[in-house]
């Protein structure tokens, strides 16, 4: 007998989803792709470069070239005080640079030289920067150098086309240049030379090596100097025989107006070791009315005067020079009382010697046609310690 078949259908099985791949997957799968765009934008870099480096037809600055910029820039990271015979600077640099700065937006017109850079370098004027100056002639005789050292190599920022220090120039003092340098220095310098005298800026951090420069931060200011008392040189002795006596007694004026102790005086240079320069500015008469005889007898007597002095048993270095002619230079202003300068070397510290001071003249009779010549010398001592 048949039978039939009792077994029933079975539904077919679903397919099973796969599982999500983990954060760690997904991420190796990313790295070729950032691999193959890193090596992409490295490639189209150099091309970049290689591409401008062909284009780029600007022709590349010497060594040694100076150039200056138009535009205020920003101040450098360290500077150090410089002090010259008549200013108070800063000076210093750095901003190391394979381009000059831009021109309103446009590149420089010149390439650093091949393997080359620029360096800025700035010497300005302080604030209050004037220090007294001495000079024993005019105009001033010495040049100031400003080198820049890179790497041990010198480069000069002063001369043709760089930097202007000089008291007797124009307002527009110091200031900043770009030097065209070898390499790309890391050891830079800004050393300052007044007569032999080197001041050394270590530009990594402004520290200065003065030498005997250190010497001018001790000299008074402009407004020191014009507010000391004058010191009257008193009575004088009369040393000649003659009998032709003063005809106006306050014109026999003498008084020392200031004196000053300097380790530089332009015309001489810097004191030796252990020594300085002692100035000291006359006031005096330039002429004396003298009268000799009495009533009807009266003779008027015309006297040039001129000076000399000694400091001890010491002469002047020079003889006495004009403090008007002596500031003659740009912008001066002239001393209503028209002193005379006398230049004394002595010992650094040390107090001073008595001052002598002589007024020697030979008084005339006559003029235009002179009859009669009588000398006339007078006399006066400053007690040394009155000076300091």
């Amino acid at each position: 007998m048949d039978h039939e078949s009792s077994v029933e259908p079975v539904a077919a099985a679903e397919p099973t989803a796969p599982a999500a791949p983990t954060l760690s997957r997904r991420r190796r799968s990313l790295w070729p792709l950032v691999a193959a765009l890193t090596v992409l934008v490295v490639a189209l870099a150099v091309a970049l470069v290689v591409v401008r480096s062909v284009d780029d037809d600007r022709p590349r600055a010497a060594v040694g070239q100076l150039f200056d910029s138009p535009f205020q820039q920003d101040d450098l990271a360290d500077y150090g005080e410089v002090l010259l015979p008549w200013a108070r600077t800063k000076a210093g640099a750095g901003d190391v640079r394979e381009e000059l700065p831009d021109l309103l937006g446009a590149a420089a017109n010149v390439r650093a030289p091949e393997g080359g850079r620029f360096v800025r370098v700035e010497v300005k004027l302080e604030k209050d920067y004037q220090i007294p100056l001495s000079a024993i002639a005019r105009p001033y005789a010495q040049e100031t150098e400003v080198v820049l050292r890179a790497d041990g190599r010198d480069y000069p920022v002063t001369g043709r086309g760089g930097l202007v220090l000089d008291p007797n120039g124009p307002l527009q003092q110091g200031g900043g240049r770009w030097v065209a340098v070898e390499g790309d220095p890391t050891e830079l310098e800004v050393r300052v030379t007044v007569d032999g005298v080197t001041q050394v800026v270590d530009a990594s951090d402004g520290s200065v090596e003065a030498g005997q420069a250190v010497d001018l931060a001790e000299l008074p200011s402009q407004e020191e100097i014009r507010d000391a008392p004058d010191t009257p040189c008193g009575a004088p002795r009369r040393l000649d025989d003659s009998e032709v006596r003063v005809d106006y007694r306050p014109g026999l004026e003498c008084r020392v107006q200031f004196t000053l102790r300097t380790p530089y005086v332009d015309g001489l240079g810097w004191a030796e070791e252990g020594r300085e320069f002692f100035i000291v500015h006359v006031v005096r008469p330039h002429r004396l009315s003298l009268v000799s005889g009495r009533g009807d007898d009266t003779t008027y007597w015309d006297d040039e005067l001129e000076l000399s002095a000694r400091l001890g048993d010491a002469e002047p270095l020079r003889p006495a020079g004009n403090v008007n002619q002596l500031n003659a230079g740009f912008l001066s202003i002239q001393d209503p009382d028209d002193p005379d300068q006398l230049v004394f070397d002595v010992a650094r510290g040390e107090p001073v010697a008595d001052l002598t001071i002589d007024y020697r003249g030979e008084a005339t009779d006559g003029e235009p046609f002179v009859s009669e010549r009588r000398p006339v010398h007078f006399q006066w001592t400053i007690a040394g310690g009155d000076l300091s």
